[in-house]
């Protein structure tokens, strides 16, 4: 577990992947206020912000998700790293 934790989360590389990943976990928020900028609709806005305010409730799994989108992240572009090599 040490070994795991070494080679994909304690590396320097892995804040972009968590500052992606939580752009990624808030594309709702993003999609609304964009919406009721569109429309001028003051329903949307708060929309996006009860989205927010549910996931900064407590016991809400907001962190470990962003870890585990990063994550996945990290890994798919791995992979995607590794087919890339092996074409070459």
């Amino acid at each position: 577990m040490k070994k795991w934790l070494k080679e994909n989360i304690f590396v320097k590389d892995m804040f972009v992947y968590i500052l992606v990943a939580a752009i990624i976990f808030y594309i709702p928020l993003w999609l609304f206020v964009y919406y009721a900028i569109i429309t001028e609709n003051d329903y949307l806005y708060g929309l996006g912000f009860a989205y927010v305010a549910f996931w900064a409730g407590p016991f809400t799994p907001t962190i470990p998700i962003i870890l585990a989108i990063a994550v996945f992240l990290k890994q798919v572009i791995k992979f995607i790293q590794g087919k890339r090599r092996e074409e070459e």
